[in-house]
């Protein structure tokens, strides 16, 4: 399965779902590819993430830490993030709110619901990019059937 998927299609929306992070070779792929799309994406207010957790069932401790890393380095590069948890969830809700907390981030917030979620990140957006957020949002996703993370950049097509 692949463990997550990362895109940047509309002005600087970050699109981020997350199917599983089961390990930290896992963790630190997640890492190094949002770095490196944050670093592509250059738009008036800084790139803007939109991370879709629903997918997950729960992280290993390990890789929560490791996140809670990455988290705290990527305040500095992104202007405003939603994670985005299934309410259902409430061990992987309890551990995105924790590792949130910790990264110590106002702009940074966990969402329940993608519409709430989608109103978070729509100042920071275009409204082309605002629109595609609501999309991203809605689209439950399965995993694609390729054994490799799903990265995309305009500036890379």
């Amino acid at each position: 399965m692949v463990p997550f998927s990362l895109e940047n299609r509309v002005d600087g929306l970050i699109e981020a779902r997350v199917f599983t992070l089961p390990d930290l070779v896992a963790a630190d792929a997640y890492a190094e590819t949002l770095g490196a799309l944050s670093a592509d994406v250059v738009l008036r207010h800084g790139p803007v993430l939109c991370a879709d957790h629903r997918p997950v069932v729960i992280y290993r401790q390990e890789v929560a830490d490791r996140l809670a890393t990455l988290f705290a380095a990527m305040n500095s590069r992104l202007t405003r993030v939603a994670v985005v948890v299934s309410r259902s969830n409430a061990t992987l809700a309890m551990q995105l709110e924790r590792i949130v907390r910790e990264a110590k981030y106002p702009s940074r917030r966990v969402f329940y619901e993608a519409q709430d979620a989608a109103a978070f990140l729509a100042p920071a957006l275009s409204p082309a990019a605002g629109e595609r957020a609501k999309a991203f949002l809605r689209d439950a996703s399965v995993p694609p059937a390729s054994g490799r993370p799903i990265t995309d950049s305009p500036s890379r097509s």
